[in-house]
């Protein structure tokens, strides 16, 4: 999946084992990037930054700091001087802490907007990009949504969240951190009206449907 025009590129990028995915996220006019999620494959990371125009990585970005998402962060900062960030509640090495509404900016015509929504993962977070698209993590898959039974795991702070992500601009494109669904993106308002974790509940009604087996 690859959203591009004159200025502004996105791309998702396979990586790794399980499914992941990395994105890559680039001002064309500058040439420079961020890079989110580089579990694996650096090497294959770099190169497709290289190849789109926009080899400038200045920011690793992570939507939480489960090991399959900062696999890599150590390697692509060290090949490319890039700052880690992550929000500012997480205890992994980081070099920008982020909270709930803070923006960065990539070049003159990139902008990050960043939303913490914990529930898989206390430092949890999506980061929208523009007027274009989400990136989820591990928060919300294409038809599913990220586990809440591990360390940290919580239902109810998922319920808020997803609160929270419903409310967002529903033409925007839902990137997840696996490819775990019938499709590799989708928009946010058909996520809505599809997806069946995001169906209306009361917040007792999403815990128990969270946490049933």
């Amino acid at each position: 999946m690859k959203i591009e025009d004159n200025l502004v590129l996105l791309e998702q990028i396979p990586v790794g084992p399980h499914k992941n995915f990395a994105y890559l996220v680039g001002d064309k006019r500058s040439g420079q990037s961020a890079v989110f999620d580089p579990a694996w494959e650096v090497e294959k990371i770099i190169g497709v930054a290289e190849a789109r125009g926009v080899p400038d990585i200045r920011f690793i970005i992570n939507t939480h700091a489960h090991f399959d998402h900062i696999e890599g962060n150590k390697e692509l900062a060290a090949r490319t001087g890039a700052k880690i960030v992550m929000h500012q509640s997480s205890l992994a090495k980081k070099d920008v802490g982020v909270g709930d509404g803070g923006s960065l900016k990539i070049g003159s015509f990139v902008e990050l907007r960043f939303f913490h929504t914990p529930g898989h993962s206390p430092e949890s977070m999506c980061i929208q990009v523009n007027d274009l698209a989400l990136l989820t993590g591990d928060t919300l898959f294409i038809g599913e949504c990220g586990r809440v039974d591990l360390p940290g795991g919580d239902a109810s702070a998922l319920y808020d969240s997803f609160a929270k992500i419903k409310s967002l601009n529903k033409g925007l494109i839902v990137c997840p951190g696996h490819d775990y669904g019938v499709s590799t993106s989708s928009t946010l308002a058909e996520q809505i009206s599809t997806n069946y974790t995001l169906e209306a509940r009361s917040r007792e009604e999403f815990i128990r449907f969270m946490n049933s087996p």
